[in-house]
């Protein structure tokens, strides 16, 4: 059958992505926004950290940044769960577009650390422009 199987995004993978977070300001990587999205294509949840550092010259360099951010915890999400993207990238936009969709323009401003959560996305931050 090809019914649609709806991945539960568990609390364990809501906190890991507050640390990861948490441990990346501390090593001064700079993101812009972060949120779990499930991904419909592949029924799977990704965190998506948007940063300046997914800019110049490509991706590779955030992925680096977060990949030594994560050598120092003991976290279950890896690399593969994680989709990086420029602040000021065309993919960004109709990412934004998206959970903008999803969030049906609520207020996607979490108050607090812990980021606030909707059917198919888990907000952590939010560009404010």
């Amino acid at each position: 059958s090809d019914a649609m199987y709806k991945t539960i995004l568990v609390k364990q993978m809501i906190e890991e992505g507050a640390e990861l977070l948490k441990k990346l300001d501390e090593c001064d990587v700079p993101v812009r926004a972060a949120a779990w999205y499930e991904d419909p294509e592949k029924t799977a949840w990704k965190l998506v950290v948007v940063t300046p550092a997914a800019s110049n010259p490509g991706p590779l360099e955030a992925y680096m940044q977060i990949q030594r951010a994560m050598a120092g915890l003991s976290l279950n999400i890896s690399l593969d769960d994680i989709i990086v993207m420029s602040p000021s990238s065309r993919k960004f936009e109709d990412f934004r577009r998206t959970l903008e969709g999803v969030t049906k323009g609520a207020l996607l401003h979490p108050k607090g650390p812990s980021g606030v959560a909707f059917d198919d996305a888990y907000v952590y931050r939010w560009p404010d422009e």
